[in-house]
Order: C-alpha cells, then sequence, then structure tokens
C-alpha cells in the first residue's frame, strides 16, 4: 500500500467518522423534538436540518446527512420495533404483516424527511451566504460612480462613457458656477444697499 492510499484511506474514514458525528446529533434532536405535540410529525427533517446546519464540509452534504440521522433514529427504534412484532405476532398473522408494513412505510418516511431536512438546511444556508456577499457590494451613489460602474460592466461603449461623462462634468461645472454666483449675489446686494 503506498502513501497516497493510506492518505486517501485515511480522509474517507474522518470523513465517515464526521458524518456518523453530524448523524448522531440529528439523531438526538430528533429524539428530543419527536416529544412535542405536531412538531414532532416533523422532528427527522428538524433534526437533520440541525445536523446539516452545523455542518462546516466545503462541499454541501445536507441530505446524506440528513438521511444518515434518518437511518440512525431508524435503528436506535429497533427495540421497540421487535417488542411491536412480538405483541402483533401473539395477536395474528395479519397484525403482524401489519406491524412490519408500518415499520417499514415510518422507516422510509424518517430517512425521506432527513434527506429533504438536510437539503432544506443547505438551501437556506446557501441563500444565506449569497445575500450576505451581495449586501458587502457597494452600490454607486453619485452619477459620475454609476456611469463609471456601468462602463466596467460593459453596458457602454468607450465613446459612449466618454461622451456621458463629459456631459455629466459640464452639467456639475455649470451647477458649481451657479452656485458661487448665488452665494455672491445676496453679498453683492447688502453692498449695495450700505453704499446708499
Amino acid at each position: 500500500m503506498t502513501t497516497a492510499d493510506a492518505h486517501a484511506d485515511r480522509s474517507t474514514v474522518a470523513r465517515l467518522s464526521d458524518l456518523i458525528a453530524r448523524a448522531g446529533v440529528g439523531a438526538g434532536v430528533t429524539m428530543l423534538v419527536s416529544v412535542l405535540p405536531v412538531v414532532g410529525l416533523i422532528a427527522p427533517a428538524v433534526g437533520a436540518g440541525v445536523a446539516s446546519w452545523t455542518d462546516e464540509s466545503e462541499t454541501p452534504r445536507g441530505p446524506r446527512i440528513g438521511a444518515a440521522t434518518g437511518a440512525l433514529v431508524a435503528l436506535l427504534s429497533l427495540p421497540l420495533t421487535f417488542f411491536a412484532v412480538w405483541i402483533a405476532a401473539a395477536v395474528s398473522p395479519a397484525a403482524t404483516v401489519g406491524v412490519l408494513a408500518l415499520t417499514l412505510f415510518g422507516a422510509a418516511y424518517v430517512v425521506g424527511s432527513g434527506a429533504l431536512g438536510g437539503y432544506l438546511a443547505d438551501r437556506i444556508a446557501a441563500e444565506r451566504d449569497a445575500s450576505r456577499s451581495g449586501a458587502d457590494r457597494v452600490e454607486p451613489t453619485t452619477p459620475v460612480e454609476r456611469l463609471k460602474h456601468r462602463y466596467v460592466e460593459g453596458e457602454l461603449t468607450d465613446a459612449e462613457f466618454e461622451r456621458r461623462l463629459d456631459r455629466l462634468l459640464a452639467a456639475d461645472r455649470e451647477r458649481d458656477r451657479s452656485e458661487v454666483r448665488s452665494q455672491s449675489e445676496p453679498a453683492n446686494s447688502k453692498t449695495r444697499e450700505r453704499e446708499r
């Protein structure tokens, strides 16, 4: 075995143990939430969502964490399942078949609900990250900054950019001149009144 193979094996074992640890967290949350009325119906999705939310892996793996959470919950409920089958077997063969069918349906529901909860947690995290990166962008505030932004984005050609920039700068210069005139007019009228 080469060192690369040994490293790959260790990496795989580390990822698998992390996945099982996350599934354990999700299973614990699922068990706690399952005792709540009404909310207990979506407990596998909530537990898997919490487990996926705390995952710090570079690649999103919420559905895998959720399915592992559901599978772990199903495994933890096996003693209760065996007890139910034992009771049903004492009643009738039809009851035994019914309990086994309900058990399979329940296991499929728990695993599927867990995978959905992990997927939704990944989606929410991705949307949150996208909105944060969008909030980091600074929107241009002045007309010149907006024009520069449009030019950088490729919305304007060189000639259009220069023509519009010249027009904006000329408007700014004219506005500055008119402000200077309006400020100097009251001062001129006051000196005229003094001279009279």
